[in-house]
């Protein structure tokens, strides 16, 4: 709307510098009339004569005559200016009220968008109220989640440790069956292992046997190859060799005729030998000698024949040499310098006009040239004929082109009006994508604050579960570390019944020793065996308390795993108990060695009770 009415005012401003200008001129022609008048009322004061106040008044009536029509053209411009000023006022009018009636649409457009952009505003914030509350509703959800899922993880982690103390003795009573199941299978594999070893024997050395063919047949197979390749390239290297030979043949042949005919003409003509040896001259850089003989021949019309009849014999001798290729002929490259020089020679003499003695020589070349120009001319028309086709292909090829053309423009001018349709429909669409976009940018400020909550949740939750996995782990290492010792325990055990059982045979070996020596003469060697004795039951002993210590040790182990397992109660294995170990030793309490010097005391039983509780301990303690 101010723009509209600055318009108008610069339309105004611009129109009253018209009217002032015609003011202007009408002024200054009134000022002119006053002058004139002036002029006339004192000219005649001046004035004696009457011809020269008749002329005055003449002139005067013409003055005012002018001066009033100038006034009323005057005037008529001024009305004509006023009715144009009034007419651009009208129009500038009209303009106005277009423009006021054009802003009061733009103002009645703008309040319907205020209207909708309220009314988007108000959806807006109802939907802000929904997320809220279903945020909300979202994080009461993932706290009685969390609580759920906290609540099954210690449910599944009572539920596992149940599980597992009974796939543990399952595991047992499994690892048992399978020790029974291995050693029945070691007694069979021990019988079918010598059947398979002499099966395998055999396979491999019938496997050695046709590797050994085998490199024997693609050795020979390789030889024959090679001999087929030589002979093949033998044949080839023949072939091209006769070829060769067949060729020079001919060339020999037509240089024999040549020369005959040259030698006939060589009489006759006396300016030959002069240009013959310029052309020679020309070629005696490479081929010194093979001129010089060329020139005696020419200058020496009687040795023509001579030399005929030795090319005709060098032929012969090539023929000879053809059929025999492995001989070699070291006289085949003076025959092709001499053919060279024959066909400068031949030139030379179709350059000179000697119409009476060439006809006969000049024939056959006239046939063969008319030939070859026949054949060029037939080649010619060939590619003439295929030049028309050609043409005739590229110019339907062109009018299929130009219509194809013509299409293309067509379709790319309903394209233009389709991308510009497209165009309009994007600009719409933009438009609402930024509205959508607003919207949509507040919700996600919405989602993403639920978001991180849930994010915290999540971290919270993953340090449960590798807390979880940290207990699970250590559970494990501490399963596996009690199944290692209750292996070595075992082991020791065993071992311990063996030294038993050693103390027992030996402490019976000494009784009847005893028993039995009667005379003075054994004992000496009585008491020698019985220092071994007591020397080895002192290891025994101290062996047996290096284990009670390694027992106490593992049950402060168990104690622990028992603690972590929530109470579950260790196994015991049969044979681990004391009572083996004290029934053993007490065999052997108040037997009294040397005579009551040394006495054998049974271990305590402390010791021997500590036995039956064993665990991991390293091998190297025993002796």
């Amino acid at each position: 709307m101010d723009r509209r009415s600055w318009l108008w005012r610069r339309k105004s401003s611009e129109k009253i510098p018209g009217e002032t200008e015609s003011s202007g001129s009408a002024s200054s022609q009134s000022e002119r009339c006053s002058d004139d008048q002036e002029v006339s009322k004192t000219s005649p004061d001046d004035a004696q004569s009457p011809e020269v106040s008749s002329h005055v008044e003449s002139c005067v009536d013409d003055d005012t005559v002018k001066i009033l029509t100038d006034k009323l053209s005057a005037a008529l411009r001024k009305v004509r200016a006023k009715d144009d000023l009034v007419k651009q006022h009208a129009k500038v009018a009209e303009e106005a009220i277009s423009g006021w009636e054009k802003a009061d649409k733009e103002a009645a457009s703008l309040k319907q968008q205020l209207e909708t952009a309220l009314q988007n505003n108000s959806t807006l914030e109802d939907k802000i109220n929904h997320l809220d509350g279903a945020l909300k509703e979202c994080v009461r959800e993932l706290r009685q989640s969390r609580e759920d899922q906290e609540q099954r993880l210690l449910d599944a982690v009572v539920e596992k440790s149940h599980e597992w103390e009974s796939e543990k003795n399952d595991l047992k009573n499994r690892i048992i069956e399978l020790e029974a199941q291995l050693e029945a299978a070691k007694e069979v594999s021990a019988s079918f292992s010598h059947d398979f070893q002499m099966k395998l024997d055999a396979v491999e050395k019938e496997n050695e046997y046709l590797r050994s063919e085998l490199l024997a047949q693609s050795e020979e197979l390789n030889i024959r190859t090679l001999e087929r390749e030589l002979s093949t390239q033998a044949a080839e290297t023949a072939s091209k060799q006769h070829l060769e030979s067949i060729k020079k043949v001919t060339k020999l042949e037509s240089e024999c005729l040549r020369l005959r005919a040259m030698a006939c003409k060589k009489s006759s003509n006396d300016l030959k030998p002069i240009i013959t040896t310029v052309s020679v001259e020309s070629l005696t850089d490479s081929q010194s000698d093979n001129g010089e003989r060329l020139l005696g021949l020419e200058n020496e019309p009687s040795c023509s024949d001579s030399w005929a009849s030795a090319l005709i014999a060098e032929l012969d001798h090539f023929k000879a040499a053809g059929r025999n290729p492995s001989v070699p002929s070291p006289e085949i490259d003076l025959m092709d310098d001499f053919v060279q020089m024959e066909k400068l020679a031949a030139l030379s003499e179709a350059a000179c006009d000697h119409p009476s003695t060439e006809p006969r020589v000049e024939a056959p070349i006239v046939d063969c040239v008319s030939d070859s120009l026949k054949a060029e001319l037939e080649a010619l028309r060939l590619k003439s004929s295929q030049f028309e086709e050609k043409i005739q292909t590229l110019e339907t090829e062109k009018v299929d082109v130009e219509i194809l053309l013509s299409e293309t423009q067509d379709r790319l001018e309903d394209a233009c009006k389709q991308l510009e349709d497209a165009e309009e429909k994007l600009a719409d669409l933009q438009k609402e994508l930024r509205l959508t976009n607003d919207s949509r940018r507040v919700a996600e400020t919405a989602v993403d604050s639920a978001e991180t909550g849930r994010k915290l949740l999540e971290t919270q939750l993953e340090t449960a579960r590798s807390e979880v996995q940290a207990l699970r782990e250590k559970i494990e290492r501490l399963e596996r570390k009690i199944e290692e010792e209750r292996v070595l325990s075992a082991e020791l055990a065993w071992k311990c019944q063996n030294l038993e059982d050693e103390l027992f045979r030996r402490s019976q070996e000494a009784e009847l020793l005893r028993a039995t020596l009667l005379n003075g003469e054994l004992k000496i060697k009585q008491d020698k065996e019985l220092a071994v004795a007591a020397g080895k039951l002192a290891e025994c002993q101290k062996t047996i308390a290096s284990l009670g210590q390694q027992l106490r040790s593992l049950v402060n182990l168990e104690d622990e795993s028992t603690e972590l397992n929530g109470g579950s109660p260790v196994p015991h294995y049969p044979g681990t108990s004391g009572s083996f170990l004290s029934n053993s030793l007490e065999s052997a309490n108040g037997t009294n060695l040397l005579n009551g010097r040394e006495e054998i005391q049974s271990p305590s039983s402390s010791s021997s009770s500590s036995v039956s509780k064993q665990g991991q301990h390293p091998h190297g303690h025993l002796s």
